[in-house]
């Protein structure tokens, strides 16, 4: 849901500085999921 969200701002986004926190926040997303695999 996060990821999709993050898809929509970069799509969506005017400014390359939104687009580059729409990008950040997808590889931190991405780094989320990884911990909560680790996990299980």
């Amino acid at each position: 849901e996060f990821n999709r969200e993050a898809n929509t701002l970069c799509s969506k986004a005017q400014s390359t500085e939104l687009t580059r926190i729409g990008l950040d926040l997808k590889t931190v997303i991405d780094q989320m999921r990884e911990q909560v695999q680790n996990l299980e």
